[in-house]
């Protein structure tokens, strides 16, 4: 695993962490999605949603949550 792969993943979680203290999981997985599309490169979501794909054990679950939703709105986006 790389470093970026490594920051990508922390980063991940520690949005999740800190956006969804106080949430519900379906907020907290909204208000991540939203935060990823807002403030990451394309290609930080592109080896976010990679990982996943190949393993994603890493990941929390609110991080696995907005991950999903992130390749749901990537097929929308391409049809």
């Amino acid at each position: 695993m790389t470093v970026k792969l490594t920051n990508i993943i922390k980063m991940s979680n520690q949005i999740a962490d800190n956006i969804g203290l106080h949430l519900d999981s379906d907020q907290a997985v909204d208000k991540v999605v939203n935060h990823i599309q807002l403030f990451w490169a394309k290609s930080m979501k592109h080896d976010l949603i990679t990982y996943y794909q190949n393993d994603g054990n890493l990941l929390n679950e609110i991080s696995q949550q907005a991950t999903i939703r992130l390749v749901e709105i990537e097929r929308e986006n391409a049809k």
